[in-house]
């Protein structure tokens, strides 16, 4: 079988931006059914199980990408080396995750009775077919490793997501008679300032203060009309102290326009420190306490279980033009995993 480096270039080399990861997943596949798996393709993801009995973890991260930008200045699926750095989409987020815990399914040492499960799969920028929908016919795993670049800290929580919409609306009338008019951008202007005068004084011990932060604004018709509606979009996230339905209402209470609820079924998730997934994580990596993951990951579809989010590479690389990892810390990251995995099952025994 090729070295983790070579099947990292590989991976990248593939374009799979969300929706177009079957040619990963067929990579993939053969890499598995190679090395004498059998390999499950379901949709745009593919699984395979190793070993026998009892307890199950899951090795999961995504193929998919977001799309390559005109800010690139190097080939986004060139996968070359430039004074220890590998470059290419993906190759932070998260295909040397998806390379490194295949390594670790492949190869690390299994107890007499333990299973691993390795799932790549699609869709994790996007949502839709991807772990989202692939784990109600999985197995259910004890516990669930999900791949992102942290860095290799250990991750046992992430906040939760909330996308809003404030529409305010006025009434249209000639710019040179304003007074006819209500101007819908000005009330926009003001639920702009009342949503960012919101306080959320409470303090999670990883997760941190919720936030809201508007991100983007559209409105009127054209330079002479007053505008009659503006719409504020405002992404919000959200902690325990915080759900997603109390970061709702107090927008709700705040501005004056109409609050509109675009999506909110991320809550927040967090795996008690005392989990064997964290404890044998820690203890792998030489690491003190878990941290917070600084996004959204598919760890919010394996809530049912005990689970962490790690993997190597910078977390600021992701969705960044000319994305790049050190070839030092993907290596590393492909031996934590190893051990990772071996030390689970250790705390289990």
């Amino acid at each position: 079988m090729e070295s983790p480096l070579e099947v990292l270039t590989a991976l990248v080399r593939i374009p799979s931006p969300s929706g177009k990861e079957e040619a990963a997943v067929e990579y993939v596949r053969g890499l598995l059914e190679a090395a004498g798996h059998r390999a499950t393709v379901a949709g745009r993801n593919v699984c395979a199980e190793r070993g026998s009995g009892g307890p199950l973890l899951l090795l999961n991260s995504h193929l998919d990408t977001v799309p390559a930008t005109a800010a690139w200045t190097r080939d986004p699926f060139g996968g070359t080396v430039e004074e220890g750095r590998f470059y290419g989409l993906g190759a932070g987020d998260a295909k040397s995750a998806v390379a490194g815990l295949l390594f670790a399914f492949l190869h690390a040492p299994l107890p007499r009775r333990g299973r691993l499960l390795f799932a790549a799969t699609c869709d994790e920028e996007t949502g839709g077919e991807g772990m989202e929908k692939l784990v109600g016919s999985l197995p259910r795993p004890d516990a669930a490793l999900v791949g992102e670049p942290t860095a290799m800290q250990v991750c046992s929580a992430q906040k939760g997501l909330v996308k809003l919409e404030v529409v305010a609306r006025g009434r249209a009338g000639h710019a040179s008679r304003p007074w006819e008019g209500v101007n819908a951008i000005e009330r926009a202007a003001e639920d702009v300032l009342a949503v960012q005068g919101l306080e959320f004084p409470e303090e999670d011990p990883l997760l941190g203060r919720a936030t809201l932060a508007v991100t983007m604004i559209a409105g009127g018709v054209r330079s002479n009309v007053i505008p009659p509606e503006c719409r504020v979009t405002v992404d919000g996230r959200s902690t325990p102290d915080w759900p997603n339905e109390r970061l709702v209402d107090a927008v709700r209470h705040a501005a004056s326009g109409e609050v509109v609820v675009k999506s909110a079924r991320f809550q927040p998730v967090h795996t008690a420190a005392g989990a064997a997934i964290v404890r044998a994580a820690l203890n792998a990596l030489d690491l003190v306490s878990p941290r917070a993951f600084g996004g959204v990951s598919d760890l919010f579809h394996l809530r049912r279980c005990p689970g962490i989010i790690v993997g190597p590479g910078a977390p600021e690389q992701s969705h960044q033009a000319d994305e790049h990892i050190a070839i030092a810390d993907f290596l590393r990251g492909v031996e934590g995993y190893r051990r990772i995995v071996e030390a689970y099952f250790e705390e289990e025994a």
